[in-house]
């Protein structure tokens, strides 16, 4: 059965002012009564509430009184009046009368009819749906006006907690607690809330979806889980303890309700964090783009956000592969593209948690940056990141695919920059490799890889130019001269080993080489001649090589 303070939740009643007898607001309601005339008495029972402008007692205030007495004797729940009708304040005598007995009083606004207040009450008093609903509608408005005010989620759980008079935990994405009831406070309570915590973690995806499961210390009780949409890809979970047994009239739709409200504050939670990211990000491209100068910003600022001095610095930069249709036309829809990195961020940052990494996540671009610091850089950090990354990528659901690129270590946060770039260029090399999905370690580039970046005009001017007429050797001996060069330099300028390597004369290698130096006008012991030739020679051979595939590839065609 309901009690008067049970009304104070429907339309017209939640404006309404207790004048007196607040003590027996508990009293129960069964029926409604309205009537203004002065022998109302014989037409009330037990448990009735009446509705009255107070007409038949208006200039008698012992006819008030009296009425108030047989109403108390009858053990009827209360009177709704609209005070301002016929009266400007209760009497002082009513107000004592009533304050004594425990007779409630209230006093009805006069923007309501008596007809609409009692077809309000007697629809919530006969109608279990409906009085659900004024129930999730009265948790609904307590919340949005939390909201408003600007309470944390520690005290949303907490309201929700008392008002469904269970204990209540608020988990995030991952299953690690956000906000608790103060229930989970209480010794025995720690031991359950972490089989709750196992429990849900043992099937994220449908603890996220709602469900309802038992645990080995309370199997006799459910616990149960409702997603709370957010701005991530997956949902946070509030986890209502013995749900199914709710105290009337709470209900699933009250809790859908209450999570509603907490979606929205942690939404709002969320624009802040984004907003503190958009300040790391920026941090992040100062110091890439070596906008910070002083040694001592550097460290302040990177300490600030988790970077710290004397380690080995790592970093690993991942990206969306942007091979095929489906990418491209993603990128039309500038939304589902922010979904898509938003939800690539989230799991980065869940994986980082999950492999207990000292590592900090920035974005730069189309770029997730992740700088990972170790005392010592060695295989077996190698082989962590490798297996963080493979983690990753195995746990990444949907229509792409991440590819990621590595760098060297480096000892200073300084230097940084240059592991960013490293990282980088292994993305690019994969890409040029026609790979997606990958995984690239930096390695440095080789003479000859460098090289075979120029411009093919510009490696054969410069090849020309270096070895004049030996640059197309046509006789035997241009040739001869041409292979004692390269044995030549190879041998360190040792006439005696590159002999040796020739089957040939000492004397004929001091002819050769004395020829060459006329013809090139240059000395092959001089360090800026002997690496001109070195490089010439190089270049020769990427050329050679690369006629060699244009000519198959013209025969093939």
């Amino acid at each position: 059965m309901k009690t008067i303070n049970d009304l104070f939740i429907l339309e017209g009643m939640k404006e309404a002012v207790v004048l007196a007898g607040h003590r027996g607001l508990t009293r129960n309601v069964q029926s409604v009564n309205i009537s203004d005339t002065p022998d109302v008495i014989n037409f009330l029972a037990a448990n009735h509430l009446l509705l009255s402008t107070g007409y038949a007692f208006k200039d008698d205030t012992e006819k008030f009184c009296e009425l108030i007495k047989q109403m108390h004797a009858m053990n009827c729940s209360g009177l709704v009046i609209k005070i301002n009708r016929f009266f400007h304040q209760l009497p002082s005598e009513v107000k004592l009368l009533a304050d004594d007995l425990a007779f409630p009083i209230i006093d009805l606004p006069t923007n309501h009819t008596l007809g609409e207040v009692s077809r309000h009450i007697l629809n919530y008093l006969n109608d279990h749906e409906a009085e659900q609903l004024y129930y999730a509608l009265h948790v609904q408005r307590e919340f949005s006006n939390m909201l408003i005010k600007g309470y944390s989620l520690s005290a949303l759980i907490e309201q929700l907690g008392y008002l469904l008079a269970r204990p209540s935990l608020l988990l995030n994405h991952r299953g690690e607690k956000i906000a608790q009831s103060h229930d989970f406070a209480k010794g025995s309570m720690q031991e359950i809330k972490q089989e709750i915590l196992q429990k849900v973690k043992e099937d994220l995806p449908v603890a996220r979806e709602g469900t309802t499961f038992s645990i080995p210390s309370r199997e006799h009780q459910t616990i149960s889980t409702f997603p709370v949409q957010t701005k991530r890809q997956y949902p946070s979970m509030l986890v209502i303890f013995d749900s199914l047994t709710l105290p009337y009239p709470s209900s699933q739709m009250a809790i859908e309700q209450a999570g509603n409200v907490i979606s929205f504050t942690i939404i709002k939670e969320q624009a802040i964090e984004e907003n503190s990211r958009l300040l790391k990000n920026n941090f992040f491209a100062d110091l890439i783009e070596m906008k910070i100068h002083s040694d001592e910003e550097i460290f302040s600022r990177s300490n600030y956000y988790g970077l710290q001095k004397g380690m080995e610095n790592v970093c690993v930069v991942c990206t969306i592969d942007a091979q095929g249709e489906i990418y491209e036309t993603l990128q039309l829809y500038e939304k589902k593209v922010g979904e898509l990195h938003n939800s690539v961020y989230d799991q980065l940052e869940d994986e980082i948690i999950n492999e207990n990494l000292e590592a900090t996540l920035f974005t730069k671009g189309k770029y997730f940056a992740m700088i990972l610091q170790f005392p010592k850089y060695t295989d077996e950090e190698i082989n962590t990141i490798t297996k963080f990354i493979e983690n990753v990528q195995a746990n990444f659901h949907g229509d792409f695919t991440l590819s990621f690129g590595v760098s060297h270590s480096v000892p200073s946060l300084k230097e940084i920059p240059t592991a960013y770039y490293e990282a980088v260029e292994a993305i690019l090399t994969g890409y040029e490799q026609n790979l997606k999905g990958f995984i690239k370690y930096y390695k440095t580039r080789d003479l000859e890889e460098l090289l075979k970046s120029l411009p093919r005009k510009d490696l054969k001017a410069l090849y020309e130019t270096t070895l004049k007429s030996l640059a197309y050797p046509k006789t035997k001996e241009d040739l001869e001269l041409i292979k004692t060069i390269q044995v030549y330099l190879d041998a360190q300028c040792e006439f005696s080993e590159t002999a040796r390597k020739l089957f040939v004369h000492r004397n004929t290698v001091k002819y050769r080489i004395a020829k060459t130096e006329e013809v090139l006008n240059c000395s092959l012991r001089d360090p800026v001649d002997s690496l001109r030739i070195r490089v010439a020679l190089i270049i020769g051979s990427i050329l050679k090589e690369e006629d060699e595939t244009f000519s198959q590839r013209q025969v093939q065609d």
